[in-house]
């Protein structure tokens, strides 16, 4: 009886486990890619869906991309970028007015520049455009090098005002004062009278206090001493 039983059970789990072996190995197939042998080499051969899938991304990607730079470039005024055009002087390199020297033709042709330097009242100054170039290391939106308008034509030199009036109360006999200004030839006349026998000297030490004996370069008096 007991020998009937273990038989009937080996039968049974024959008939059972063995279908369910061969279907688990059928799967698992399946799901092996497929391989071609050539020679000894063995490749494997990658379905085309696969490929296609991937281009598509690639694809959805760059578009993706493409789109995203598109609303970046338009300007947003509550980002964190300025205008390139608003930033102040210090984060630009500006080039010189161009001083065409009371030629207004040269002016005319060049569209900017400055016919003359200096002024002391903000009527008798001119102004002009010069190029501004932004510095490599400053983020901001828009063209780097543009022009700004407005800048004063003037131009400073090694000429002060104080060491000037300094030099005329004390060697304005001498003519050191507009030795100083660049006047070369009324500097020696007024050396040659003595300060034009003291009147001269004093005359000048006037202008210089009214503001009426400039620098003969045109230049406004150097404010940093």
């Amino acid at each position: 009886m007991q020998q009937k039983l273990i038989l009937y059970s080996v039968l049974v789990s024959f008939f059972i486990i063995n279908p369910v072996t061969h279907a688990i190995q059928a799967r698992s197939d399946k799901e092996q890619p497929q391989t071609g042998v050539s020679g000894t080499a063995v490749q494997s051969v990658v379905p085309v869906q696969t490929q296609s899938a991937s281009s598509q991304q690639q694809q959805a990607g760059s578009s993706n991309t493409a789109s995203a730079s598109s609303v970046s470039s338009t300007f947003n005024p509550l980002g964190p970028n300025v205008m390139c055009s608003f930033l102040p002087r210090d984060f630009l390199e500006c080039k010189e007015p161009i001083d065409h020297r009371n030629n207004a033709t040269a002016r005319q042709e060049k569209g900017y520049g400055c016919l003359r330097f200096g002024g002391s009242a903000y009527e008798d100054v001119e102004h002009t455009k010069v190029q501004c170039t932004v510095y490599t290391d400053i983020d901001c939106y828009g063209a780097r090098t543009f022009f700004r308008d407005g800048v004063p034509c003037v131009r400073y030199t090694d000429h002060y005002f104080v060491t000037t009036l300094i030099y005329s109360m004390l060697l304005g006999f001498l003519g050191m004062d507009r030795f100083c200004l660049g006047q070369t030839g009324t500097a020696v006349g007024k050396l040659l009278t003595m300060g034009g026998v003291g009147v001269w000297w004093i005359i000048d030490v006037i202008l210089l206090i009214t503001n009426n004996l400039l620098p003969e370069d045109g230049s406004n008096w150097n404010p940093y001493v």
